[in-house]
């Protein structure tokens, strides 16, 4: 039996990656969530068409590696002072 995977491959450059990330914080008041980081990330990559080719659009979560990727960014917004967690369970942040 084949299993074809729905999770979402982004094209954005981790630079590009990392620039809608910090949109997404400066949109929010004061708390956000890792899936909420997620979600418009992938709303964007939908509209600009960075999902990979042949994905398709009802998946609604990103792979892995994409998920990782903007982990450590946050790690890296994390350890310079402008976010910090607040939840471990939840994956909520605050803004600093």
């Amino acid at each position: 039996m084949t299993f074809i995977s729905n999770l979402i491959k982004l094209n954005y450059s981790d630079e590009k990656l990392s620039i809608l990330v910090e949109e997404y914080i400066a949109r929010q008041k004061k708390e956000f969530t890792f899936k909420g980081v997620c979600a418009y990330i992938l709303y964007w990559a939908m509209e600009d068409e960075m999902a990979a080719r042949g994905t398709p659009y009802e998946a609604n979560e990103l792979q892995q590696a994409d998920l990782d990727r903007i982990g450590r960014i946050l790690e890296k917004i994390i350890k310079d002072g402008r976010i910090s967690k607040v939840s471990v369970e939840n994956n909520r942040f605050v803004k600093q």
